[in-house]
């Protein structure tokens, strides 16, 4: 009996330290929720749990958690962007794995942590997303993962135009010797900064920077001279622009009054010969003794003329009247100018200062153009003007069998005026010398008779 009594004994007092040790818990769970009120403990007979405010159930776990950003948000093509995920809910003891994809085109993302680097240098312009996978692979249980995404724009490149450029001068021609003001102006479509440099010539000399440059010319060959400038933008795209500039030889020196006197005389006088003159049998005929005087006075003076314009030249340009056949009249044309040439180089022209042409009857005078030089001939009297209107044919024939003579520097052909006042006119035009003196008849001999 006593030792039934003592086992019971001791049950009851197991029982009693079991209650007090609950009832403590109790008072210490009651007093916990009365500081914390985010919820209570469950006792239980396995434990305790913690539960949600006024709720007798168990309060589920919560599930991990992940969030996305990105910096900057918006880009150009080829700019990087930084893309980082922030973590929640996972056990802070277990090591995590980050897993980023890009959207398709978004470029290329390197990175295995919270922090990745996107890199656009391929991407094609548009909106893309950048998701994180984040996941505990030591959790067994199946809620171990979370997931998050940011949204980023990759803007196109901004255009890459070249600039343009655009010279001017002032003056735009020049003489030898003097100097341009040139001016370049540059921009560039595109808005970005641009510098003019490298200012260039074919020749003179150019000197200048930015936009402003001069032009010398000492030195430069007489014609276009072409001068250019190189534009550059803040990208390195470059333009280049060039202009020209006409480079003039100085004026020739004012003439003394002597040589123009002289081109007056070696421009005004042409050759007339008498029909059908000079014959193939005698070369040197038909240069009658006015025109002979003519053709001495210019070659004294056109060797005088060369002394201060030694480039000069006379052309010698030959004519006939049209009666003859063309063949006829070609070869007499030559036979003329020939003449005209051999008797300049008996004066002392040199022959290599001739030139000659030979037209035969091509370009003959009309009858008009020679009326308009008789009516305006200073040294006929009215007499003698009338004289030569009435006999305009016989005229007209005799003013194309002549020789032009041509300055070749002032360009100035003789003028075609018959030389009426000459002592031998009447030779050139065809006709008698001169009147001949009646003469007083001679008596007739006597006959002599027997008787003398």
């Amino acid at each position: 009996m006593s030792v039934r009594l003592n086992l019971n004994e001791g049950r009851v007092v197991t029982g009693v330290l079991i209650v007090l040790a609950v009832s403590l818990i109790s008072s210490r769970a009651f007093a916990q929720s009365d500081s914390d009120p985010k919820g209570d403990w469950f006792v239980g007979y396995l434990g305790y749990q913690w539960l949600h405010p006024g709720s007798t159930a168990p309060a589920p776990s919560l599930a991990p958690a992940a969030t996305c950003s990105v910096q900057p948000n918006e880009v150009i093509v080829g700019e990087p962007i930084t893309a980082t995920v922030t973590a929640s809910n996972f056990n802070p003891k277990h090591t995590l794995t980050y897993v980023w994809n890009p959207s398709n085109g978004g470029g290329k993302v390197i990175g295995k942590d919270t922090t990745a680097q996107i890199e656009t240098t391929n991407a094609a312009p548009g909106s893309y997303t950048v998701t994180a996978h984040v996941t505990d692979a030591k959790e067994k249980k199946k809620n171990n993962e979370a997931s998050c995404s940011a949204n980023f724009t990759v803007k196109p490149l901004p255009p890459k135009n070249p600039p343009t450029i655009a010279i001017s001068a002032s003056p735009m021609n020049v003489t030898a010797g003097g100097t341009v003001d040139l001016s370049a102006h540059c921009t560039s479509p595109d808005g970005v900064p641009v510098t003019i440099s490298t200012w260039t010539s074919i020749g003179g000399t150019v000197s200048g920077t930015g936009g402003s440059a001069t032009l010398n010319t000492a030195g430069a060959s007489p014609g276009a001279v072409a001068v250019s400038a190189t534009c550059t933008d803040s990208r390195g795209l470059k333009a280049q622009a060039s202009t020209e500039v006409m480079v003039e030889n100085p004026p020739p020196p004012p003439p003394k009054p002597e040589i123009e006197v002289m081109e007056a005389r070696l421009s005004l006088h042409s050759i007339y010969f008498p029909t059908a003159m000079p014959p193939i049998r005698n070369p040197n005929a038909g240069l009658v003794v006015s025109q002979r005087e003519t053709l001495v006075a210019l070659a004294a003076d056109f060797k005088k003329y060369l002394e201060s314009k030694p480039g000069a030249h006379l052309i010698l340009e030959s004519y006939a009247d049209p009666r003859g056949a063309a063949e006829y009249n070609q070869k007499l044309s030559e036979r003329r100018v020939d003449r005209i040439r051999r008797f300049l180089v008996e004066q002392g022209v040199s022959e290599a200062d001739i030139g000659t042409k030979a037209f035969g009857a091509q370009h003959t005078l009309s009858e008009a153009e020679v009326k308009d030089a008789v009516e305006n001939n200073p040294e006929l009297s009215p007499e003698e003007r009338h004289r030569a209107l009435r006999n305009m044919r016989t005229i007209v024939l005799a003013s194309d069998r002549r020789v032009d003579i041509t300055l070749s520097t002032t360009g100035q052909s003789s003028v075609r005026q018959f030389p009426f006042n000459a002592a031998d006119a009447l030779t050139l035009i065809g006709g008698r010398k001169g009147k001949t003196k009646k003469q007083t008849a001679k008596p007739a001999p006597k006959k002599r008779t027997k008787m003398q």
